[in-house]
């Protein structure tokens, strides 16, 4: 064979690997470039759902916090007015009775006027004694 025929088959033959691989690679990107848009609408897609369902879950916790927050307030108004109610009836516990009072006797008052022109000692208190 001649070299010149051989190296030219050769730079042929390479030549066509190089323009199947130039037409691999264009292909190839194409269906990359339609995977990755495809994926993409998925993808936005997907995370419209999770923040739908994630908004709506949010609601419902929500929801039931302030309506366990409102059922809390009614129990606590309702259990304190029962307690009221109940401790404001209850009768009075009954006084001890009262000791019986001591009688102080005091003694009676004597008032004695001096006659006229007349000096009149007064007279000595009950409780003292002259000897």
């Amino acid at each position: 064979m001649n070299a010149n025929s051989d190296r030219e088959y050769i730079d042929n033959k390479v030549g066509d690997v190089r323009t199947s691989l130039e037409d691999l690679r264009t292909t190839m990107n194409e269906r990359f470039d339609a995977l990755r848009t495809t994926m993409d609408e998925r993808f936005k897609a997907a995370d419209a759902k999770l923040e739908a369902m994630a908004a709506k879950i949010i609601a419902d916790v929500i929801k039931w916090v302030v309506g366990l927050f409102v059922t809390m307030i009614a129990l606590t108004v309702g259990l304190v007015s029962i307690a009221l109610n109940l401790i404001l009836r209850m009768p009075l516990p009954a006084a001890p009775p009262a000791a019986p009072v001591p009688v102080v006797s005091t003694p009676s008052v004597i008032i004695q006027l001096t006659p006229q022109g007349a000096t009149v000692l007064p007279a000595a208190p009950a409780g003292e004694r002259k000897p």
